[in-house]
């Protein structure tokens, strides 16, 4: 269940079940019995112990190395780059054996196989030849085929290179669409550790609140209706503090999610002094793989369009083989012959059928265009919004800095005053409300001012390069 503070998301609700259990347990039962608790806990919760904490760049490094959309994105690439072998067969020759079995007494076919048998005898008599015996061969051929000239194979080789060559593109634009992604949930993980650490400080500040507000009401100074006023801030900040475990559990297991792990919980080593990305970018020419990726489409289809103009051209080839044939035995070789053929095929007329397919590949070639022209429109003008953004969320992040410095003196001359007795409790406790607001803005704006600045490499298709992580790792 999310949580929010006058229209500003705080968190999730969450209940740290391990911890509770254990704390009872500390208190009732034997440390034996806790510690069965405590396991029994995590084992029946799902949760598993976090492990090496993780830097941003060893985040990234290790999703775009363990996701399995990286991992079938390389396979399908591959498997374009087996697709141009496949291609390139067609210009190397085919060598063909094959045995086969016949029998008959048919009058043609018995005399061909005396004479591929060279066991013909003449006779003098024509019903020798009209109704001959029955007569069986077995067959041992061995082929060899190899085009001459077929525009379809030189083509075919060109538009599978091109087919590799795209799905190449398309692993470098998965891989930078993971490592954004891991960047995000990593940035979350950032947002929801900082968020918990302001919570405690809050819960602690309102717990101060009460303590002063028993007191006056003990001293006789003070009224019953502050202290009511200062448990219930104290049971806000329980309530946030909840969420905010809740938000850095969910946002540690987004991360494990994000990393091609299973159900874990990855926790974050950062130095809060040193940014993971520095504030601006370095401008750098736009190296996008999913535009790369529609201008290799682009020129897929132009050479099917020369293709399909080829079509109309004639196909030469050439096949040999060598046959042995045998009356009794597979495998035989009572008798041998080779033959040699060379071949011209040239279809004339084929009812229009080129002439539409040529009509639909140039169709193809000039929407392919159009989309390439329309997207690299739509790169442009997202670099530039991202730009713009990160501009405007490192200006956010000064003005929420500036407020949570104003609204925690504020907070300090009001508390000063009323353990003087002059203020109120109420004005107080809207100052404190104030004060958790202006710490979740200004931890929510270095966060989205991080994101602004990597959304510029990301949109520019230089993210891993900008992390230094776009030579490793690689398959």
């Amino acid at each position: 269940m999310r949580y929010f503070l006058n229209g500003v998301q705080i968190g999730c609700l969450h209940t740290d079940s391990t911890s509770y259990i254990y704390k009872i347990s500390k208190r009732r039962w034997p440390m034996k019995m806790g510690s069965v608790l405590v396991l029994l806990a995590v084992l029946l919760g799902g949760g598993r112990a976090l492990g090496e904490p993780l830097d941003l760049r060893q985040a990234v490094a290790e999703a775009v190395r363990r996701q399995p959309q990286v991992e079938a994105a390389e396979a399908e690439a591959r498997a374009a780059a087996a697709a141009v072998g496949a291609a390139r067969s067609g210009r190397l020759p085919r060598l063909l054996f094959s045995e086969s079995f016949y029998t008959t007494d048919e009058p043609a076919g018995s005399l061909f196989i005396s004479m591929n048998q060279e066991d013909l005898r003449l006779s003098q008599d024509a019903d020798t030849y009209n109704y001959p015996p029955s007569r069986k061969d077995f067959e041992t051929r061995l082929t060899l085929e190899q085009n001459l000239y077929d525009p379809d194979v030189g083509y075919g080789v060109k538009r599978a290179e091109k087919g590799a060559a795209l799905a190449a593109a398309g692993v470098r634009q998965t891989r930078q669409e993971i490592a954004f992604a891991a960047f995000r949930a990593y940035l979350e993980v950032r947002q929801a550790e900082a968020a918990l650490a302001w919570v405690e400080s809050s819960r602690a500040e309102a717990g101060e609140l009460l303590r002063l507000a028993r007191e006056r009401q003990a001293a006789g100074i003070g009224l019953k209706a502050d202290v009511l006023r200062a448990e219930a801030q104290q049971g806000r900040s329980e309530r946030m503090a909840i969420a905010a475990k809740n938000d850095l559990r969910l946002a540690r297991l987004g991360l494990g999610l994000a990393l091609g792990r299973d159900g874990e919980e990855v926790e974050i080593a950062e130095n809060r002094d040193v940014p993971p990305l520095p504030p601006e970018l370095p401008p750098v020419p736009m190296a996008r793989a999913d535009l790369e990726a529609l201008a290799l489409s682009v020129d897929e289809a132009e050479l099917g369009y020369q293709q399909g103009r080829a079509a109309y051209l004639p196909r030469l080839g050439l096949s040999a083989s060598y046959a042995f044939h045998d009356e009794d035995l597979p495998f035989g070789t009572d008798a041998a012959a080779w033959t040699v053929r060379a071949g011209l095929n040239w279809e004339l007329f084929d009812g229009f059928r080129r002439s539409h397919q040529l009509e639909q590949a140039a169709a193809e070639q000039q929407a392919r265009s159009a989309r390439l022209r329309e997207a690299s429109r739509q790169a442009r003008f997202q670099l530039e919004e991202a730009r713009l953004r990160a501009r405007e969320a490192g200006e956010q992040k000064a003005v929420a800095e500036k407020e949570l410095a104003a609204v925690g003196e504020s907070r300090r001359l009001l508390l000063e005053r009323y353990e003087a007795g002059l203020e109120e409790l109420s004005t107080l406790l809207a100052v404190q409300e104030a004060l958790d607001r202006a710490r979740y803005e200004s931890v929510a704006a270095a966060n989205r001012e991080l994101l602004a600045t990597g959304n510029i490499a990301y949109r520019n298709g230089t993210f891993l390069q900008t992390l230094g992580i776009d030579g490793e790792d690689k398959p």
